[in-house]
């Protein structure tokens, strides 16, 4: 680690300890609830740094499967969490706005500001069109069980069909990492040789700051309805804005520096496939999770929330189509995402 990291590691320690002593001390409020924010975001900085670090030492394959299954750990604790505290509402929120908050937001900043420096650019339309294509499944997964919810109301076979959905969904996530590790023609970008972490320190890191991560992200919950109380703002709009930004910030920065850079094939996988791990796995897990505390939680979710899916899914399919796209494609995305927020801030 250079000086600049280490000194970067330990505030992002300090901050996250701040924030467990005011939970402990009982002052969950406002301020904590900053403080675990700005916690969870460096948190989330530092687990992409030591993902990356520590799958460049193993391997383009192992480096894929340390991605997926760090990359999105904020959002998927906080799901879990937000169940054992009674926030279904948030959880599900949170599912919906991490999906919408890679496809809208950090695509959209991605090709704002990577088209406004490079022109138009072109990226890998297979590749693009599969991932759009998996957005398609989950907005029909999770749309279904809420179709049949408000077809069929009253009925408990909704709990069982969610099962089925959240077992099925993550089936077919298992089948898209298989596949984007085994097609040809993938590649993975590595740190060179000189920025390279020995291996051990990065792992170490990386064990610690997902530790730390579970640990804030509860403090972070632990603060959302008293944040409720004092600022008014919707339940929903916390879940669905605030938190997957929050757990997003390495993912922006890493996207918008890769597009800025011209390399709009990886940028766009890191928005698309975050999002397709949050669509696909995040309900099999919640619903998991659910079962498991005593309060099983069903995939039926606000018409309005699964319209923002749906819109996000099919915007990507329409990007995807061509090879190539621009700026102002990528100002129609943070438009859309922009009204969605809005729309949830007013709920």
């Amino acid at each position: 680690m250079t000086r600049q990291q280490i000194i970067l590691a330990a505030a992002v320690f300090a901050v996250s300890v701040v924030a467990v002593a005011l939970d402990a001390a009982g002052q969950i409020g406002t301020g904590t609830f900053i403080v675990a924010g700005i916690a969870l975001a460096g948190l989330a900085w530092l687990l992409g740094e030591s993902t990356e670090q520590a799958g460049s030492t193993v391997g383009p394959r192992t480096s894929a499967l340390l991605n997926a299954t760090f990359g999105n750990l904020p959002e998927l604790v906080i799901v879990v969490l937000a169940i054992n505290a009674g926030l279904e509402n948030v959880a599900r929120a949170s599912i919906v706005g991490s999906v919408i908050g890679n496809i809208l937001l950090i695509l959209g900043l991605s090709l704002v500001l990577g088209g406004w420096r490079n022109g138009v650019q072109t990226f890998n339309e297979r590749l693009a069109t599969t991932n759009s294509l998996m957005l398609v499944l989950a907005v029909a997964g999770l749309g279904i069980p809420t179709l049949f919810a408000a077809s069929h109301p009253g009925m408990h076979s909704v709990d069982l069909l969610s099962r089925w959905t959240a077992g099925l969904l993550l089936l077919s996530y298992a089948g898209y990492v298989y596949y984007t590790l085994t097609a040809p023609g993938l590649r993975y970008a590595h740190k060179g040789e000189s920025d390279a972490w020995p291996r051990r320190q990065a792992i170490i890191l990386l064990c610690l700051t997902a530790v730390a991560t579970g640990i804030v992200s509860e403090v972070l919950v632990d603060a959302i309805e008293p944040v409720v109380r004092a600022w008014g703002v919707p339940p929903t709009f916390i879940g669905l804005i605030v938190v997957p930004f929050l757990g997003n910030v390495a993912e922006h920065l890493s996207a918008v520096r890769l597009a800025l850079r011209n390399n709009l094939d990886f940028s766009m996988a890191i928005a698309a496939g975050s999002g397709i791990q949050i669509a696909l796995a995040a309900p099999s897990v919640a619903v998991v999770a659910s079962i498991a505390l005593g309060s099983e939680l069903t995939l039926v979710f606000p018409l309005l929330e699964l319209a923002a899916l749906g819109i996000a899914a099919l915007v990507s399919t329409l990007i995807a189509r061509g090879g190539e796209t621009n700026w102002l494609e990528g100002l129609q995305l943070l438009v859309i995402y922009t009204v969605v927020a809005v729309a949830f801030w007013l709920t």
